[in-house]
């Protein structure tokens, strides 16, 4: 099972946003970007996976995010929609995916949910 984290930004995140977020979750991890399904993936230096993130997705219709996420607070429309993974059993790989998502909310006036 994995655990699972949502970046919900009220401004699109550019490629240096990503970078920055991608920083602050681990500066040594390792990056494998996987183009064709605009797929992000970090690596701890041992080989773990911690983190595997999809290109942002952009949400017009208003209350989606709350419907989708079963959320009861207010989500601005429209919002960023950037969901990321991590193997669920290793708690490195959740604080990587919640630092990255922490940064990437932060500095795109956003706000996060995750599965646990």
């Amino acid at each position: 099972m994995t655990f699972d984290m949502v970046a919900l930004c009220r401004e699109q995140p550019d490629t240096t946003v990503v970078i920055a977020a991608m920083q602050a979750a681990g500066p040594k991890l390792k990056v494998n970007t996987i183009e064709e399904a605009q797929l992000i993936e970090l690596y701890h230096p041992d080989g773990r996976l911690m983190l595997t993130t999809e290109g942002a997705r952009l949400v017009q219709v208003p209350g989606e995010p709350r419907r989708l996420l079963g959320i009861t607070d207010e989500v601005p429309t429209p919002v960023w929609w950037v969901e990321s993974r991590s193997p669920g059993a290793d708690p490195d790989a959740e604080a990587v995916a919640r630092e990255f998502t922490r940064a990437l909310a932060a500095q795109t006036e956003g706000m996060s949910w995750s599965s646990r």
